[in-house]
């Protein structure tokens, strides 16, 4: 009786069934991505079809099919000698055999002490092998007759490169891993690199999406009648995108309508397939820097212009607790977004800079970026670090991957917009009709003073407090540098009797969902919201005045957004006050000279309005031409191609290690949640967990570790660090003070 061979369980699934599933997804890659042959050759799609075709023969040995977590070996290994009886010259059936060999672990992770890849000790393997035989008749019978109907299926004509030999049994027993890894791969994996990369890449593509009970990948709608549906009279700059090809630079200011412009840039940009029925099969990386902005531009995006499931992808270290949490089916979501699937996706740049530091299924994601679209929206707002690894990245992508990139920013110095240009030779997108000075809302007013010095002098009168013959109307918004600071007058605001909210970035993450929730609905029953610069990008809401903490220009004209946001519809102008004095801590948030001379440049225009027409030079006046930091950028872009170019495919990277440096923090549970985050791990409710994790710097650790001593602890079970620190609903995580109230603090 000939047993039947399972590639999946629970639910079963045949390997044939599988395996034609992974086919279904190739044809609609092929159908879509025909930019390919470019970077790999002509033959590539049918190199790929018999990867998958092969990558899971090795599955039907008795010991995986009896149990696949206790057998203790590779079926890759399996696998990989049917492509000796492939019709391909010697290079074509080793780029086959490697992408199969390497499909779940690199070449190191199978190459280490226990020998799995057989080359001298052969024994194991070959009893392995044995165990494959024993179902061999299912692979005669029901698997290989297969082969050349998929061949029909996928390519329109048989392509009969699979002949089985009759000594096939004996072939697989001898076949020569150490020709394929230590002589041709050590040989050709510089020079069939990018090979090497889409091969594997799509097959893990393939494979994943399979899996996943996906069958093809999905393309846009026409974008330009889904925007034009929403917007009647397109503006100027709207227009123009739509006759832009290539790279790009957008400046615009706030509430301008920045993100059609750039779907607008994306639609002129895209590669049309078929006739009848026009498709769109590019990728657009719709890229951020905070987690809050691209939660709301997933909605955004997801709600306006592309509600079909799947169709927007969001990407972030916390993106599968906020789909969770807003009624997504977060499992399956989470799983498809990482893979080549959704045609959009709105993330961070360290997603897309994991491909760049070799984390992770990192083949997969550089093929998904070859002719992609890349808008990278908020460009001023990173660390010169930062900066200079999305230069080099782009380099890379528009160089070697054919990639366009779109750079906005509402604030952009011109040292960094000169940056972008020399290495896109972008066309910029600028008003010429349209009157930027339109869209001005704000009069500067500078404060003598710091924040304490006018909570002393403030008096209520109703719907607006006032100090020094200044007014303040309500809802004002007090933007601190430090969560210290706003805690602290957050607590006088409290205490004086005023309705006030407190926001920063030391809650749990239930806790900042509840409170920008609060605050976003209810917004007008406060007198003030006391926030830090978590403020300056997480909501969409309008307040009628600002006073703020002195910080660098960006940051503060970012903050000055959430003030009469569209006021400029009306021609309506709202007074922003600028404190002259911080705390002593801002010197850990900002870099004092851009600070100094932001006043600096402020202060000349006290009482007088700012015009969106001269941020540009007020940001050369604030930075000049910093040589220290393009120094910086450079470095860092100069840092990330030489990584890059080191990274050896199908070896797992040794610069993981400086992807996870790059972020500087770390989440911890306050010691309060000790026993609700047990239960929940004891129930393998783990994703629940994450609402009771609070953010801290490394800073702010090891200023804990030295002023109180060391507090936290790693539950291995829970996968988390406690903090024995005081926590309060109100008021985040108290970092001065171990939590006395617990009774225990043994974990």
């Amino acid at each position: 009786m000939t047993n039947l061979c399972l590639a999946k369980f629970s639910p079963d699934e045949l390997i044939e069934c599988h395996t034609y599933s992974a086919l279904n997804v190739m044809k609609s890659m092929m159908k879509y991505f025909f930019w390919i042959n470019d970077f790999v050759g002509e033959n590539f799609w049918e190199l790929l079809f018999y990867a998958i075709v092969l990558h899971d023969i090795g599955k039907c040995a008795k010991g995986f099919q009896k149990n696949p977590k206790k057998w203790g070996y590779r079926h890759e290994l399996l696998s990989v000698p049917f492509v000796e009886f492939l019709d391909f010259d010697e290079d074509e059936k080793n780029l086959i055999a490697l992408a199969i060999l390497t499909h779940h672990k690199y070449i190191d992770e199978l190459d280490n002490k226990r020998q799995i890849i057989p080359r001298m000790y052969r024994d194991v393997y070959i009893e392995k092998v044995e165990e494959l035989l024993e179902n061999k008749d299912y692979l005669n019978t029901f698997f290989f007759p297969r082969i050349e109907d998929w061949e029909k299926r996928i390519f329109k004509k048989k392509l009969k490169k699979f002949n089985l030999p009759n000594n096939w049994e004996e072939m697989i027993k001898n076949y020569n891993f150490v020709e394929l890894i230590d002589d041709w791969y050590e040989e050709n994996k510089e020079k069939r690199k990018m090979e090497l990369i889409f091969l594997k890449g799509l097959l893990n593509a393939c494979d994943h999406l399979a899996s996943a009970g996906e069958y093809k990948i999905l393309t846009l709608p026409d974008l330009k009648d889904r925007i034009f549906e929403k917007i009647k009279t397109p503006r100027e700059l709207q227009r123009k995108a739509l006759s832009v090809y290539g790279n790009a630079i957008l400046k615009a200011p706030t509430g301008y309508g920045k993100t059609e412009t750039a779907l607008l840039w994306s639609f002129a940009n895209l590669d049309k397939v078929g006739n009848k029925k026009v498709e769109y099969p590019n990728r657009i990386f719709y890229i951020l820097p905070y987690k809050a902005s691209i939660n709301a531009m997933y909605e955004r995006l997801k709600t306006k212009y592309l509600p079909e499931d799947g169709m927007v992808a969001i990407l972030h270290s916390s993106a599968h607790y906020y789909l969770y949490v807003t009624g997504h089916e977060y499992k399956r979501l989470t799983s498809l977004y990482g893979k080549i699937y959704s045609p959009v996706k709105v993330l961070t740049p360290f997603q897309i800079m994991k491909g760049f530091f070799g984390v992770g299924f990192y083949e997969m994601e550089l093929t998904e970026l070859a002719k992609s679209l890349l808008i990278f929206d908020e460009i001023h707002a990173y660390e010169p670090n930062i900066t200079g690894i999305i230069l080099g990245m782009l380099e890379i992508l528009t160089n070697d991957y054919k990639a366009k990139a779109l750079i906005m920013s509402a604030t952009m110095p011109t040292f960094l917009e000169e940056l972008f240009k020399e290495l896109l030779n972008p066309e910029e997108i600028k008003m010429e009709e349209e009157n930027i000075d339109d869209f001005t809302r704000h009069r500067v007013r500078i404060v003598d003073g710091n924040i304490f010095d006018i909570l002393n002098e403030l008096e209520d009168f109703g719907d607006y407090c006032s100090f020094n013959n200044y007014t303040l109307e309500k809802p004002v918004l007090i933007a601190c540098n430090t969560v210290d600071r706003a805690i602290e007058v957050y607590k006088i605001l409290k205490e004086r009797g005023f309705n006030v909210l407190l926001i920063h970035s030391r809650f749990t993450h239930e806790d900042r969902e509840r409170l920008e929730r609060e605050v976003k609905n209810n917004l007008k029953s406060y007198d003030f919201v006391v926030a830090t610069q978590v403020i300056e990008v997480s909501l969409d809401i309008s307040f009628n005045s600002i006073l703020t903490e002195p910080a660098p220009l960006d940051a503060l004209i970012q903050r000055f957004g959430r003030v009469n946001r569209q006021g400029w519809r009306d021609g309506i102008i709202k007074d922003v006050y600028i404190l002259t004095e911080g705390s002593e801590k801002d010197k850990y948030v900002y870099r004092k000279w851009m600070v100094d001379n932001s006043l600096k440049v402020l202060q000349k225009l006290d009482g007088e309005l700012l015009k969106e027409s001269k941020i540009q030079e007020f940001m050369d006046d604030v930075y000049g031409k910093p040589k220290n930091i393009i120094k910086e950028i450079l470095d860092a872009k100069e840092t990330l191609i030489e990584l890059f170019n080191n990274l050896v495919p199908l070896y797992r990277s040794k610069d993981e290690e400086k992807f996870y440096e790059l972020f500087k923090g770390l989440e911890v549970v306050p010691i309060k949640y000790l026993g609700e985050v047990q239960r929940l791990a004891d129930e393998r409710r783990y994703i629940e967990i994450y609402r009771y994790l609070v953010p801290i710097s490394i800073s702010k650790y090891f200023g804990i570790l030295s002023k109180i001593g060391d507090v936290f602890s790693y539950d291995r079970k829970c996968r988390v660090v406690f903090a024995n620190l005081h926590y309060d609903d109100e008021l985040g995580l108290l970092t001065e003070s171990v939590d006395m109230d617990e009774e225990e603090w043994i974990l």
